[in-house]
């Protein structure tokens, strides 16, 4: 059975770091100059965690599958600048599950929950960051009603030297 809940200071920190890390080495892959994988602490991803379970605008929603975390989902509410009309927006900056849980429905169940955290934020809008690179995770989103907003473009300066 899977339990989808927001992390809480009793739960096993360190599954839900090693998760993030997988999250960032997969991420990677799409682009090899972005993360520095290889030397990635837990004191360099931990603060995040603890503080959204400190925090009434941020959370982090996990999956558990027999009291294993399996999959979590990192959310935000963020108050957007003033020439924005719509003045505070939702933020998935993360969902990730396990490659041995996924195509089992718990990314849709965290995706939903996150859904649920902003609607009690009343939150109306929300964003997720993913590679364009990243096919698997646009079809996803897709699937689950987003729409592309706008793309970041990277560019690379040669040096002279």
């Amino acid at each position: 059975m899977v339990i989808i809940r927001e992390l809480q200071p009793e739960d096993n920190l360190a599954a839900v770091l090693t998760l993030c890390k997988g999250f960032f080495a997969e991420y990677e892959v799409h682009h090899k100059d972005f993360f520095d994988t290889y030397n990635l602490s837990d004191a360099d991803i931990s603060g995040r965690f603890l503080q959204s379970m400190e925090s009434n605008s941020n959370a982090t929603i996990i999956a558990l599958v027999d009291d294993v975390i399996v999959g979590y989902a990192s959310v935000t509410v963020k108050n957007q600048p003033d020439f924005y009309k719509v003045k505070r927006v939702g933020a998935i900056s993360c969902l990730m599950v396990a490659k041995e849980h996924r195509c089992k429905g718990i990314a849709t169940r965290l995706f939903a929950e996150a859904r649920t955290f902003f609607l009690r934020n009343g939150i109306k809008y929300f964003t997720v960051f993913t590679a364009v690179a990243n096919q698997v995770a646009f079809k996803f989103y897709e699937r689950n009603g987003m729409e592309a907003l706008h793309s970041t473009f990277i560019g690379e300066i040669e040096s002279d030297q």
